[in-house]
């Protein structure tokens, strides 16, 4: 199989060095235990140990004998961990199967820090985040690991390097973007650009999950994701003591599957899934914390509006909103104006995967002012503002302007720094007035 680097490789590099506990937190099937096994591959076979608690075996043995851990680390060793001298890697996989387990790491954490580091990965935030806030408050660094991002993909199908946009967000997320730069960039990979627009169009509803491109054959895929939502739902969901009926929240997550890209009306969403309002709402709670998707809020200055306004749904894979809405033709999604919403979802969803683990995080919200003038993305970064409109088109049109400028009219007098706005559509690279710059898709792959 296939191994590329991660976008997030050098984040997780640096957290090893550190004394703090590393948590690697995302939805199964997106590369963590790969990630941490490459790099324990170059540690002896006596400077680390794998403890799987996917494996009913496993938790039956950790809970079962109070120092069973430390037993296997030191067996490991052939030593007492008090003799601890060089860096030893304990690595527990999806640590949120065993809450017990959070103690045991903290103890050991307390003790041997100096020497001893510890690695978790789990799928699930609403158990992994609850347990590590409660008990691992202060010893610990998370880095979300998302599917693949867009030059991910395009670096799989031999189309640059695997964070060719690296430059590109790093010039939006610090709010330097200039003409030039922009430029030059996209210059480099013109070359590719026919493929790369290719692969964009593809990525709508091809799945970006690491083993549809390593293992599973593209006829294949529409049958892995379905076992993947059966796997999600019927293990992962039914080990979660409140979720209810099964199939009441199945509906709820088809239903939000069917509304990507527009705003979540809680009563309409109840109606449509056969659900009471309250059931719903946790619902959708619990299938942000599985972190398969995600809300964005409304932009306001003021947090306590933000908090009240309706959100919009967004997946982080669009081929599993594709699959959950079920596997509609191309033809139909285009006829019935849907492909713009998933053309959204797969560039909003890029933006918060290449902000997900920068050293100093972005806020994503959306603003709308009226169905007429709407921001798709508004970037919060550095004291920046930044918005970002997203087209389907691949022709301009100057009224593209028209949202970005009622919202800079919007905050005109609110001390907003805005560097520059970006419009992202699938045509050519064009500077339409000062500062605001329409850039291909293709470019953030």
């Amino acid at each position: 199989m296939k191994t590329i680097p991660r976008i997030y490789d050098s984040y997780f590099q640096r957290s090893l060095a550190g004394p703090l506990i590393t948590v690697l937190l995302g939805p199964r099937q997106t590369g963590k235990t790969t990630t941490v096994n490459s790099f324990l591959e170059g540690v002896p076979p006596d400077r680390k140990f794998y403890l799987n608690l996917d494996s009913s075996f496993e938790r039956d043995r950790v809970a079962g004998r109070e120092n069973y851990l430390t037993e296997r680390i030191e067996e490991t060793l052939g030593f007492k961990l008090e003799r601890l001298e060089e860096r030893f890697y304990l690595f527990v996989d999806e640590a949120q199967k065993l809450p017990l387990i959070f103690e045991i790491v903290k103890m050991l954490s307390d003790r041997y820090s100096r020497k001893l580091k510890i690695i978790l990965t789990g799928s699930s935030s609403l158990e992994l985040l609850d347990k590590t806030a409660e008990t691992l408050a202060g010893r610990i660094q998370f880095l979300r690991v998302y599917p693949f991002t867009l030059s991910e993909a395009a670096f799989y199908e031999g189309l640059g390097e695997a964070d060719s946009s690296r430059t590109l967000y790093d010039l939006i997320f610090s709010g330097t973007c200039s003409r030039i730069e922009i430029s030059r960039l996209i210059e480099r990979d013109t070359p590719q650009s026919p493929k790369k627009k290719k692969l964009v169009d593809r990525l709508l509803t091809r799945s970006l999950f690491p083993p549809t491109f390593s293992r599973i054959e593209e006829p294949d895929i529409p049958r892995w994701l379905s076992d993947y939502i059966d796997t999600y739902v019927e293990r992962d969901m039914r080990s979660l003591k409140d979720i209810g009926n099964i199939e009441g929240y199945r509906r709820v997550v088809a239903q939000l599957a069917a509304r990507v890209g527009g705003l979540l009306d809680f009563h309409a969403l109840a109606a449509d899934a056969g659900v009471n309002q309250i059931t719903a709402k946790k619902y959708v709670t619990i299938w942000q914390e599985s972190l398969i998707g995600f809300l964005l809020a409304p932009f306001f200055l003021n947090l306590a509006t933000r908090i009240k306004k309706s959100k919009k749904v967004y997946f982080f894979d669009n081929a599993l909103s594709w699959a959950l809405s079920g596997f509609k033709d191309r033809r139909l999604l285009e006829a019935g104006g849907e492909s713009g919403h998933y053309f959204e979802n797969l560039m909003v969803s890029d933006f918060l995967k290449w902000g997900a683990n920068r050293e100093k995080p972005a806020a994503f919200n959306f603003w709308e002012k009226s169905s007429v003038s709407e921001i798709d993305l508004v970037i919060s970064t550095q004291g920046l503002t930044i918005p970002v409109e997203i087209k389907y088109s691949q022709v301009w049109d100057k009224k593209y302007l028209q949202s970005i400028r009622m919202f800079k009219e919007k905050h005109r007098e609110k001390n907003l720094e805005i560097p520059f706005s970006l419009i992202v559509y699938r045509g050519d690279f064009m500077v339409s007035e000062e500062n605001v710059y329409a850039i291909p898709a293709w470019a953030f792959s």
